[in-house]
């Protein structure tokens, strides 16, 4: 899929300066160290910007070349929040920031979040930077190094070979008959496809015999330093993985990688890496002394979540919402980012709710206050506004407090953010925010949720940071002015900066186009959201596991295990050349695992409502 001619938004891993680019090596490196992956920089000098070097792209990058700013974020509608503020402020609030103050901005905080004065003299990183730059050399990631690759795979027990629903002791793993299984994230329905053309063959999978060995439990060794440069050569100097495109601003999913999957390039070798690698012994060190937050966590824990999180999104682009969303100061972003990746785990499991969706609860008779948040069409999400963001409507005068328990409704919000995402499409069309409609037309105190609103303040501003593109309060009451005296103390002022007040159908056509106004609200559409009754078969997801999806699990595995060796590559870079080869790498490698969870999606996720109605395709 071609993205040629697709302008990005400003502070995206497509269209990053030199100051951007930095930070956001600094917090690949302070996590790569954390869940105690080998890189080439100690911890005294990764505090330091001065330790990292930006690539020729980014260092030269020209903002003319990403998504023009202004339009609609430079006009405040009557009773918009902005309107509050001096003509000063406002010039410098827009959905993507105008030209000045996003430049300004990583400028102004470029000391921020470093450490305080330069790298001591005798600085290892500095040194090399100065010694080695003019005779690095780029060598692309065919196959990712052992040691990456095993602390990936082994350490973590993230290959699939560890997955629940992986049986390796016959030709083809074997499943109950029908969809049977509990929802999950990647994995989690132990069933698979009989016919003959999805067996897969004997060499594909592990034996039986193999020992899994416990990483954890087992002495050091060291490995073959030359293993990467020994498999590009045995490759014969082939990328495996596709070429160069263009600016990293222009970038699409180029045939070298689609030949890799039609040769089983990324299905055999995995399974080949696997082999040699699980009996070897490996110690990993995760390092949770690097920062103070760290200590808290469980890497274990927070790796597992940071894969699953992962979806149709980019990867870095994820990342860089929380470095954003902290003004460019690498600690804050990574104290934001463990304690939302943590929040995931342990608190609110929404990649497992998103997963399951709401048919298992409707089917069951289970979380009927979850379920009674859609059945009474309050909601529904279709359309984009004017800077194409998806639209979320949301009818106030049909939520009722007496009909939902608060961990009910907070589930029913943040599966609804979830299948959001699932609409945003950052590669095709640099499309990651989305608005929501606030219609509060009838609105009465019988519908004013503070717990509910409460919670959406602080997961929005905590755990979806950068999500939201517009928040329009339509038509408001008179007497929802006690209800706002009293939320707006909540809310962070960035996304406090983001809320217009609307009166009628002409001042709502400022951001929406009247053809996406329902009717009742002025506009020309007469249809409504509804909700599509699940059937049995939505219980489950609409494919059967097969030995396609074993491949793009293995696939996801290894492409998952060189997007780290590229990243640890990228982050020790001493070359701005060479940094700029492997950061182009870096984004086809954000672009593959898109579509790798693109073409799992069907097997791993049961049917939700915009599923069943037919307005979600998932893409990117």
């Amino acid at each position: 899929m071609s993205s040629d001619n697709v302008k990005y938004r400003l502070q995206r891993i497509q269209t990053l300066n030199g100051d951007q680019e930095i930070v956001l090596k600094q917090v690949w490196a302070y996590m790569l160290k954390y869940f105690g992956y080998e890189l080439n920089i100690n911890n005294q000098d990764i505090q330091y910007r001065q330790c990292f070097i930006p690539s020729t792209s980014t260092a030269h990058f020209d903002e003319s070349h990403a998504l023009p700013t202004g339009g609609l974020s430079k006009s405040n509608t009557r009773g918009s929040i902005n309107s509050t503020k001096s003509s000063a402020s406002k010039k410098k609030m827009g959905l993507f920031g105008s030209k000045k103050a996003s430049s300004s901005a990583s400028t102004a905080n470029q000391a921020t979040g470093s450490a305080n004065g330069s790298p001591p003299a005798n600085s290892k990183r500095m040194n090399q930077i100065q010694t080695q730059s003019s005779s690095e050399r780029y060598i692309p990631v065919d196959i990712p190094s052992e040691v990456i690759y095993s602390v990936y795979a082994h350490h973590y027990k993230l290959a699939y070979e560890y997955a629940d629903d992986f049986d390796g002791s016959s030709a083809a793993p074997i499943g109950g008959g029908g969809n049977g299984g509990a929802a999950g994230a990647v994995g989690g329905y132990n069933d698979y496809n009989d016919d003959a053309n999805s067996i897969n063959s004997i060499e594909t999978f592990v034996t039986a015999e193999t020992t899994l060995t416990d990483y954890d439990a087992l002495p050091p060794q060291i490995f073959d330093s030359n293993y990467k440069n020994n498999n590009y050569k045995q490759n014969g100097g082939k990328k495996a993985y596709g070429g160069r495109i263009g600016h990293p601003n222009q970038h699409q999913q180029n045939n070298g990688y689609q030949q890799q999957q039609q040769n089983g390039f990324a299905g055999g070798n995995q399974v080949d890496i696997f082999q040699s690698t699980v009996n070897k012994p490996l110690k990993v060190n995760p390092d949770s002394s690097i920062l103070q937050c760290f200590s808290q966590y469980n890497p274990k824990d927070l790796h597992q979540t940071l894969q699953k999180v992962q979806r149709n999104d980019l990867f870095d682009n994820l990342i860089l919402k929380f470095i954003r969303a902290r003004k460019w100061d690498h600690e804050k972003a990574l104290e934001m980012f463990f304690k939302s990746l943590n929040w995931r785990a342990n608190e609110f499991p929404s990649d497992d709710w998103v997963m399951e969706g709401d048919s298992v609860s409707y089917l069951n008779g289970t979380n009927q206050g979850f379920i009674k948040n859609f059945t009474t069409e309050k909601s529904w999400i279709k359309g984009r506004d004017k800077n194409n963001n998806p639209i979320f409507t949301f009818q106030a005068k049909k939520h009722l407090t007496s009909d939902s328990p608060l961990p009910q409704n907070q589930r029913y919000a943040v599966v609804t953010i979830e299948w959001v995402r699932l609409f945003l499409r950052e590669v095709s069309e640099s499309v990651d925010t989305c608005t929501i409609v606030f219609d509060l037309t009838g609105f009465s105190l019988k519908n004013a949720d503070y717990a509910t609103i409460k919670f959406l303040a602080d997961v929005f501003e905590a755990h979806y940071p950068e999500t939201l593109g517009f928040i329009l309060i339509h038509n408001a009451p008179w007497i929802f002015s006690t209800v706002w005296n009293i939320i707006k103390n909540w809310l962070d002022p960035v996304v406090a900066s983001k809320i217009h007040f609307t009166k009628d159908a002409k001042e709502l056509s400022k951001f929406i186009d009247p053809t996406l106004i329902p009717d009742y609200l002025g506009g020309d559409d007469t249809t409504r959201g509804y909700y599509p009754i699940p059937e049995p078969k939505d219980e489950f997801p609409p494919r059967r596991k097969d030995a396609e999806y074993a491949r793009l699990r293995r696939e996801r595995d290894l492409l998952t295990a060189k997007f780290f060796e590229t990243t640890k590559r990228w982050i020790e870079s001493t070359n701005p050349q060479v940094s700029d080869k492997y950061l182009k790498d870096k984004i086809d490698l954000n672009i593959a695992l898109s579509s790798n969870y693109i073409q799992l999606d069907p097997y791993i996720r049961n049917p939700g409502i915009y599923d069943r109605d037919h307005t979600l395709t998932v893409g990117h």
